[in-house]
């Protein structure tokens, strides 16, 4: 069934919940969300209060996902219910008799050392990327067994995660979900290994004396256990190598995905999030087993999409344009952008775009002057993306910072690089970037700009057969406060 109105829809929903009908907020609620309209504009169409209307659709998505054993948010309905309606049509074609499909309930786990993603739609607020959905649906459903979502903080790969595990597609297949974030200071294999097992678990007196039969018992597990299983944040438990090159921490983490590339059958699925670029799994013997997938911002369609979801709305052709702007220097980095479109939808501003722009369109318009500025570099370039408000420091600037801090850390001259790298206003080539720290041996040089590479910091941009390199507008940001107390004496 790809098309259905929203009565068909409606009929569907009565009949899963089992009741004569649903009451006329709740259709209000269902009918008007089908057809895409957010809460606000619902609550102000039928001038109803914004947090009842919140608070009905909340009931209604709980409730179906109650009778269907599976999540369904206001994020994925639509498509839950209608692969609902295909199956059900299949069923009565092969049976004559209809059943509702049986789905387990979604489960994570919870642990001192590991803590679980929410799945709350009212957060993610998912916009755009569509095609990119629907491709990597089709990847995770073919051969590729390992999903790796990579690129800077902030840009989307745990959001991009969680839309998968929720697309009916994914749900119905593996109805069993694990999502562990990789948070804490120390990480080891057997605590991981330790949430799949459970009672299975070897004893410590095993684990002891053959550490390695833990990776066999949890590979032979996901292949009578089919499920998927999503880690997030896997730069926690890798480390960085001589030459740039990251491993990982506890070495049966790399004999893990080894092994689950390699044998037959493997009927469960893994998406992995990192700011790092991932080990290469089984010495990249099984390529096509295994997707990597660079995240890059919000094309503005998409951004401006984003702005609605948070119920800001441009009224003016001018309006527009500030948003516009806006999402231009941030580069459509979904973070930051949520965060200023919460910044505009409450107190002070309620919803005025012009009132917020009056307030913080300077820095706005000092990032488009450099940005076409005719000198090449400057180390004078007060940029403030990052933290003009309080809410960009504490949910943007913080979570960049510890970018730095990982990187000043484990590789002091790429760290170098990247803050004197800052004073380039555009993109320049490999060259240029190599000759900031051309007192370094050659081979330290190209070791310092791999690990930017590997760390996703370097944006790039084609022109005329060739291949130039820039920071992104927030890394650039904190890049150039750092510069000011830089100290590179003290690093090297």
């Amino acid at each position: 069934m790809e098309k259905m109105t929203d009565d068909e829809a409606l009929n569907i929903v009565e009949e899963i919940l089992e009741i004569k009908q649903l009451n006329n907020v709740q259709k209000i609620v269902f009918c008007q969300a089908w057809e895409g309209q957010s809460y606000m504009q619902i609550a102000n169409a039928f001038d109803y209060d914004y947090s009842y209307i919140k608070d009905i659709g909340s009931q209604l998505w709980q409730m179906l996902s109650t009778a269907l054993r599976q999540k369904v948010t206001k994020l994925n309905f639509q498509s839950v219910l209608k692969h609902y309606a295909k199956h059900r049509e299949s069923q009565f074609a092969s049976q004559s008799a209809f059943s509702r499909p049986e789905v387990e309930p979604l489960e994570s786990s919870l642990s001192p050392n590991y803590s679980t993603l929410s799945i709350d739609e009212d957060e993610t607020r998912w916009v755009g990327r569509e095609s990119l959905v629907d491709a990597l649906t089709e990847k995770i459903k073919g051969i590729s067994r390992v999903l790796m979502l990579v690129g800077i903080t902030g840009i989307g790969k745990s959001s991009l995660a969680i839309r998968l595990s929720l697309e009916p597609a994914i749900a119905q297949t593996w109805p069993f979900l694990q999502v562990i974030r990789f948070d804490a200071e120390q990480q080891t294999f057997e605590q991981f290994a330790r949430l799949l097992l459970k009672e299975q678990m070897r004893s410590d007196f095993e684990l002891e004396h053959e550490s390695q039969k833990l990776v066999i018992d949890l590979v032979n597990y996901l292949q009578t256990h089919p499920c998927l299983l999503l880690l997030d944040m896997v730069e926690e438990i890798l480390e960085t190598g001589d030459r740039g090159e990251f491993h990982y921490k506890d070495p049966l983490f790399a004999q893990f995905f080894d092994r689950f590339i390699q044998v037959e059958p493997m009927p469960s699925r893994l998406i992995l999030t990192s700011q790092d670029r991932l080990p290469v799994i089984a010495e990249g013997r099984y390529l096509e087993r295994s997707h990597l997938e660079y995240l890059k911002g919000l094309n503005p369609e998409e951004a401006l999409e984003l702005f609605g979801s948070w119920e800001v709305y441009p009224q003016t052709d001018e309006e527009r344009e500030y948003l516009q702007r806006i999402v231009r220097v941030y580069e459509g980095h979904p973070l930051a952008l949520r965060v200023i479109a919460g910044e505009i939808r409450e107190s002070p501003y309620n919803r005025d775009i012009q009132a917020y722009w009056h307030d913080y369109g300077e820095e706005i318009v000092t990032i488009e002057q450099q940005q076409i500025a005719s000198d090449l570099r400057s180390s004078a370039d007060s940029v403030t993306l990052a933290n003009y408000s309080i809410n960009l420091t504490d949910l943007v600037k913080c979570r960049i910072e510890r970018t730095f801090i990982r990187l000043r850390v484990s590789s002091p001259l790429a760290y170098i690089l990247l803050c004197m790298g800052a004073t380039y206003r555009c993109s320049v080539e490999r060259t240029a970037w190599l000759l900031l720290i051309a007192e370094c041996p050659k081979e330290a040089q190209i070791i310092a700009f791999q690990t930017l590479q590997r760390r996703f910091l370097l944006e790039t941009d084609s022109k005329a057969g060739r291949v130039f390199y820039r920071l992104h507008s927030l890394i650039r940001s904190i890049a150039l406060q750092h510069l000011v107390n830089f100290q590179p004496e003290i690093l090297l």
